[in-house]
């Protein structure tokens, strides 16, 4: 009896090992299936491994119940909604490029695929190197922005490591502020939320004055791509409040120093924020900033 229970788990075993897929069946899938072959077979550490690379994208949204789901999208799927070729004089002009070429597909056309069940009226940009960008609905509509799948540079051009697809494209004739918020690239995911619900925590500490008030929108629009506050924004950057004390003069100069020297116009990385923030939305981006000190103190 012993010999037999011995010889079926033996079978049981044998059976299960050939049903597992083979590396080698991977290499035979079409493109299309390939997130969703990752999604149900490959153990957890190739699941990231092969999801974040840059032919596989995520898009996230939740239903009526706030339950979050997400379907993975190949850039030969995006494409397949119809792309189109472009310049973006608003690119060049932010990047100092001239002739730049692009190929993507309308935003506005991407939204159109899914059914929304939880109010969501904005896009959180989630990007491979832990840059966080953000679009409301009425400005991708308003302004007719696009994703960029393709990214020609002009011969000669120094390209940053960040300057990859997907990125958002302001199409030209199109006359959106001149803000950081418009040149979000290297994208790995769009997730749906609600405007109000992302902002809240932020929202909450900059009603303590008008002048907070103020540099919480120069802040959102330029800054949270990078240096996140309240589990809100981007990693990319240095933690703000860790770097700089606000509450003291010091801090704020350094503050100010600090910013002009790594976000000008000849930093390495083309971060050149600077062109986008007058002197005077700085000093309210500091009283943003410091209320978070006074929030602490009530």
């Amino acid at each position: 009896m012993k010999q037999i229970y011995c010889g079926f788990i033996a079978f049981f075993l044998l059976f299960c090992v050939s049903c597992e897929p083979r590396v080698d069946q991977l290499l035979l899938l079409d493109l299309k299936n390939v997130g969703r072959y990752l999604i149900e077979y490959l153990p957890q550490k190739e699941k990231v491994r092969k999801i974040d690379s840059q032919n596989i994208y995520r898009i996230t949204l939740s239903d009526q119940f706030g339950r979050i789901s997400s379907e993975f999208w190949t850039k030969k799927k995006l494409e397949s909604l119809g792309t189109r070729k472009m310049p973006s004089s608003y690119f060049d002009r932010a990047m100092k490029y001239s002739g730049t070429e692009f190929e993507g597909v309308s935003l506005s056309k991407i939204i159109s695929q899914f059914k929304f069940k939880n109010y969501e009226d904005a896009i959180l940009l989630n990007c491979f190197d832990d840059y966080q960008g953000f679009l409301t609905g009425s400005e991708i509509l308003k302004y007719d922005l696009y994703l960029a799948t393709r990214v020609k540079l002009e011969s000669g051009s120094s390209k940053p490591g960040w300057l990859n697809p997907l990125l958002i494209i302001v199409p030209d004739g199109k006359t959106p502020p001149f803000e950081e918020k418009f040149l979000t690239a290297n994208i790995k995911e769009l997730k749906f939320v609600r405007s109000s619900e992302y902002y809240a925590p932020l929202k909450n500490i900059a009603n303590t004055s008008k002048e907070a008030e103020q540099g919480f929108e120069v802040y959102k629009s330029n800054c949270l791509f990078c240096h996140g506050l309240k589990n809100r924004g981007g990693n990319k950057g240095v933690r703000l409040l860790n770097r700089y004390s606000f509450a003291k003069n010091e801090g704020q100069k350094m503050f100010l120093s600090d910013f002009k020297s790594f976000h000008d116009k000849d930093n390495a990385d083309k971060q050149d924020v600077k062109q986008f923030v007058t002197t005077d939305q700085l000093e309210k981006v500091i009283d943003f900033l410091s209320s978070f000190n006074k929030v602490k103190q009530t």
